[in-house]
């Protein structure tokens, strides 16, 4: 699906990237499957539903085509990965760093997903990451409402379907807050 070569720029891209195209890591507050297409292009997106809209439209508006919209899935949204998606693209990297203000959870700067993180929470999350086959999964450092986690200083790959599985699985116990994956210990 990814290619599993990163550099540390694009590994800190593939953020948003590995927690949209691994689960359901947006919790909405409506199982209609309509409330993940409705929303307004002038007015600003507030619910979870359309801010994960608003970003999907942002993304293919700023060069990447075939990123997917978002589906409502049990009680939250899911935005499914597509091949042909690279997330260490120039193209992905900057369509996400102009969309970063839509991104699901706030994104950094953004404005969804609230005040800080719960710690104990995150470190839920990592534990049950550990517990389904990423041993080396390390615990996020906290910064306001975004996760940093040095995933490849940790030797950690992002690309690995076992890493994918883990993320998938554990979608329940994510903390919410943008996720930000580092490389070499270089954050």
């Amino acid at each position: 699906m990814f290619t599993t070569t990163y550099k540390k720029s694009a590994v800190r891209t593939f953020v948003a990237a590995a927690a949209l195209l691994t689960g359901t890591l947006l919790t909405g507050c409506s199982d209609d499957p309509a409330a993940a297409s409705s929303g307004s292009d002038e007015a600003s997106p507030t619910s979870p539903a359309d801010r994960a809209l608003a970003y999907s439209q942002c993304m293919r508006e700023n060069g990447v085509p075939n990123f997917p919209d978002p589906q409502a899935d049990s009680g939250g949204i899911r935005i499914s990965p597509q091949d042909g998606l690279d997330p260490n693209s120039q193209e992905f990297q900057d369509a996400q760093q102009a969309c970063q203000d839509l991104a699901p959870q706030g994104g950094p700067g953004g404005t969804g997903g609230g005040g800080a993180i719960d710690s104990a929470k995150a470190a839920e999350w990592a534990q049950c990451i550990r517990d389904n086959g990423v041993p080396k999964f390390p615990d996020p450092e906290i910064n306001g409402s975004s996760l940093n986690i040095d995933i490849m200083g940790a030797g950690v790959d992002p690309g690995d379907p076992k890493f994918q599985q883990a993320m998938q699985t554990c979608q329940s116990k994510y903390p919410g807050g943008a996720v930000q994956f580092g490389g070499g210990g270089g954050q």
